[in-house]
C-alpha cells in the first residue's frame, strides 16, 4: 500500500514538474516572438513603412502586456503627425484589450478621444470624456480636453460649467481663457440689449481673472449705451493702464467720452501723457487733430517732428493731406501722386497680428483663429503700423 502511495506521488510530481517546464517554455517561445516582432516594428517605423509598423506593434500587443507606453507614444506620433486613422486605430486596439488597469484604461481613452478632436470629431470625443470621466485620477487633463472641445464649438456656458466641476478656476494659466469665455456671453447680452445679464456676466469674468482688460471695455460700452460718459471713460483709462498696448483700439470712444465731459483739455494732456509713456501713431494723430484747433501750422510741425522719431506710412499719409491744402497746383499734383502710394501702402497691411502664430486681420479678435490662444493679438507697431 505504501508503495503504491509513493509511486502515486511521483508520479503526480514528475507530472506537475513537466507541466511547469511545459508553460515555462511556451511563456519564453512567446516573449521572443513579441520582441521580434517589436523591434521588426522600429526596423520598419525607422524605414518610413508606418503601415507595416502599426501591424507588427498591434500583433506584438496583443502577446506583450509590458509596452503600453510604448504604444501610447506610438499612437500619439501618429496623431501629431496627421495620421489620426492609424492614432485611432491603436487606441482602439488598446481599449479591446482585457485586464487593462483602471489607470491604463483612462490614459488609453483620454489619448482616443484627443485622436477624435484632431479628427474633427468634436462630438464622439465628448462623449467618450464625459462617459470615462470617473476612471481617470487626473482630472485636470481630462476637463482640459473637455473646455478644448466646447471652445472649438464656442459653447461658453458648457465651457464654464466644466470648469466648475473639474476646478479648473484654480489653475492660473487657464484663468484667463476661462475669462473670456464669461466675457463672450457678456457680449453677446449687450448685442441683446440685455444689460442687467452682460453685467452679470462680467461680474463673473472678473472673479476670474481681474487683469482682463477686455472686461473694462465692455464695461465702458454698456456704460455708453447708458449714456453715463464719464463712468466709461474711466473704464478706457483703466483699460489702458492694464494693457498700454490696445490704446490706439480705444482712442475713438475715448474722444467721444472726453467730448461729451467738454473737457477738450484734459483730452489732449492725456494724449500728451500717452505720447510720452506709449507713443503710437494713433495718438500722434489724435493729438494732431486736437492742435489743429490751433492751426494746421501747428499740428504739421507736431506731426512732422514726430514721425522724425517714429516714421510710419499712416503719419506720412497724414501729413501730406495736411500740406495739400496750402500747396501749389504742380506741387498738389505730386503730394497726390505720393499719397496714392501711401493710401495704397497703408490699406495692405494689418493693422493686427497675433504674438503666438502671427496670424494678421484688420480688425482686433480677443481669440486668434488660428492658434485658439487668447489675448493674443495686438496692433501692429512700426512703419506699416503704430
Amino acid at each position: 500500500m505504501t508503495d503504491l502511495l509513493l509511486l502515486v506521488f511521483f508520479s503526480t510530481a514528475i507530472g506537475i514538474g513537466w507541466w511547469l517546464g511545459w508553460r515555462y517554455q511556451q511563456q519564453q517561445q512567446k516573449s521572443c516572438v513579441a520582441d521580434e516582432n517589436y523591434y521588426r516594428g522600429l526596423n520598419y517605423l525607422l524605414n518610413h513603412d508606418t503601415d507595416a509598423a502599426l501591424d507588427l506593434f498591434i500583433d506584438s500587443l496583443e502577446v506583450n502586456n509590458h509596452n503600453l507606453d510604448t504604444h501610447l507614444a506610438l499612437g500619439s506620433a501618429f496623431r501629431r503627425k496627421g495620421e489620426v486613422d492609424k492614432a485611432i486605430q491603436i487606441h482602439q486596439n488598446l481599449l479591446n484589450r482585457s485586464g487593462l488597469t483602471h489607470h491604463q484604461l483612462a490614459q488609453a481613452q483620454l489619448e482616443l478621444a484627443h485622436d477624435y478632436v484632431k479628427a474633427g470629431l468634436l462630438d464622439r470625443a465628448e462623449q467618450l470624456l464625459l462617459e470615462s470621466a470617473g476612471f481617470s485620477s487626473d482630472k485636470q487633463a481630462w476637463g482640459t480636453l473637455l473646455l478644448d472641445i466646447y471652445q472649438r464649438e464656442k459653447d461658453w456656458q458648457k465651457a464654464l460649467d466644466v470648469a466648475r466641476r473639474f476646478q479648473l478656476h484654480k489653475v492660473l494659466h487657464l484663468s484667463t481663457k476661462l475669462s473670456h469665455f464669461a466675457c463672450e456671453q457678456a457680449q453677446e447680452a449687450l448685442d441683446a440689449q440685455d444689460l442687467a445679464a452682460a453685467k452679470l456676466l462680467l461680474k463673473q469674468a472678473k472673479g476670474l481673472n481681474t487683469d482682463n482688460p477686455r472686461i473694462c471695455l465692455i464695461e465702458a460700452a454698456i456704460a455708453m449705451q447708458e449714456e453715463n460718459y464719464e463712468v466709461a471713460g474711466k473704464y478706457l483709462r483703466q483699460l489702458a493702464q492694464q494693457d498700454p498696448s490696445l490704446i490706439p483700439s480705444i482712442l475713438t470712444d475715448l474722444a467721444q467720452c472726453f467730448a461729451f465731459a467738454t473737457d477738450q483739455q484734459a483730452w489732449q494732456n492725456w494724449l500728451c501723457d500717452c505720447m510720452q509713456n506709449h507713443p503710437s501713431t494713433s495718438v500722434m494723430l489724435a493729438l494732431a487733430d486736437v492742435l489743429r484747433h490751433e492751426s494746421d501750422t501747428t499740428a504739421a510741425a507736431f506731426v512732422t517732428k514726430e514721425l522724425r522719431k517714429r516714421p510710419s506710412v499712416k503719419g506720412f499719409n497724414y501729413l501730406i493731406d495736411l500740406h495739400m491744402q496750402w500747396a501749389t497746383e504742380n506741387a498738389r499734383e505730386s503730394l497726390e501722386a505720393l499719397q496714392g502710394l501711401t493710401v495704397a501702402l497703408e490699406q495692405r497691411k494689418p493693422a493686427y497680428q497675433c504674438k503666438q502664430c502671427g496670424y494678421a486681420s484688420s480688425s482686433m479678435q480677443w481669440q486668434c483663429p488660428t492658434c485658439h490662444q487668447w489675448d493674443t493679438t495686438k496692433p501692429v507697431y512700426g512703419l506699416r503700423g503704430e
